[in-house]
């Protein structure tokens, strides 16, 4: 069985006049210990697809048809909607941009003891500053009291993006939704968090869907990928297979687009 399972999901958007199709008949499954990429251009539907799972679409955004499962259990159908229950929980999201994610008025201790206290129950204030630092050292933070003790922007990018990490798996999540999250690093602290995310993965047996618009960040750090086009799953497989040997016309078009790709 797989930890998450995406089936026919079609999500609409409610407009003035008409409903606008966002994601249309989207199949994916995750395993756990899998990272399943998401690419494609902007507009495709891949932010979407990863918000719908843990219930952060928009008031006017519902979902037309299909189901998303996480661990055998239904969590979104029509009509349905239990991503309360796994939000924080059974899964955690790391967002674009740790600079705009993060308070900016409170410190890393106080993130962390706040996801804690707001969904670990009974944790107690021990419990908390113990799981604190070894969230931070699971990150491959050394000087964890300083960082603790330290606002936002007294981080760089990296340790920011690193803490933002350390927020989504503190409470041992099964699956990891990661959208975009590289896209504000230099080249090489992408790199850095791309193996940071494998080694996450190898150690903790989750699974981690991986959204990105970097063909190259996916080929280095996904097991499989899933291509998506105007709301559509329109190629997936291995990632072997889907860029050393794409089917679908629109795939190759974003191969040839990467000036290095050979």
């Amino acid at each position: 069985m797989s930890l998450l399972d995406v089936r026919g999901l079609s999500i609409t958007a409610r407009l003035a006049h008409d409903d606008l199709t966002l994601l249309d008949g989207v199949d994916l499954a995750i395993g756990r210990g899998e990272i399943v990429g998401v690419v494609g251009e902007s507009g495709s539907g891949k932010t979407t697809l990863a918000r719908s799972v843990v219930g952060l679409l928009e008031r006017n955004v519902r979902v037309a048809a299909g189901a998303i499962e996480l661990a055998g259990d239904v969590v979104v159908a029509p009509g349905v909607d239990r991503t309360d229950r796994i939000r924080g929980t059974a899964a955690g999201m790391v967002f674009q941009d740790a600079s705009r994610s993060l308070n900016p008025l409170m410190k890393v201790r106080t993130h962390l003891g706040e996801v804690l206290h707001r969904h670990v129950r009974g944790i107690t204030k021990a419990e908390v500053e113990r799981r604190s630092v070894e969230v931070l050292e699971q990150m491959r933070i050394t000087d964890t009291a300083r960082v603790l003790d330290s606002y936002p922007h007294q981080l760089s990018g990296g340790l920011r993006q690193r803490v933002a990490i350390g927020l989504a798996v503190v409470t041992r999540p099964a699956l990891v939704i990661a959208d975009e999250c590289t896209t504000a690093l230099d080249v090489t602290t992408q790199t850095k968090v791309v193996g940071l995310f494998r080694t996450l993965v190898d150690e903790l047996g989750i699974g981690l869907l991986f959204v990105t618009h970097d063909l190259m960040l996916a080929s280095d750090l996904c097991d499989r990928i899933a291509v998506m086009s105007g709301g559509r799953v329109v190629e997936q497989g291995s990632t072997e297979h889907v860029l050393d040997h794409p089917e679908q016309e629109y795939t190759k078009r974003l191969l040839a687009a990467i000036p290095s790709w050979s």
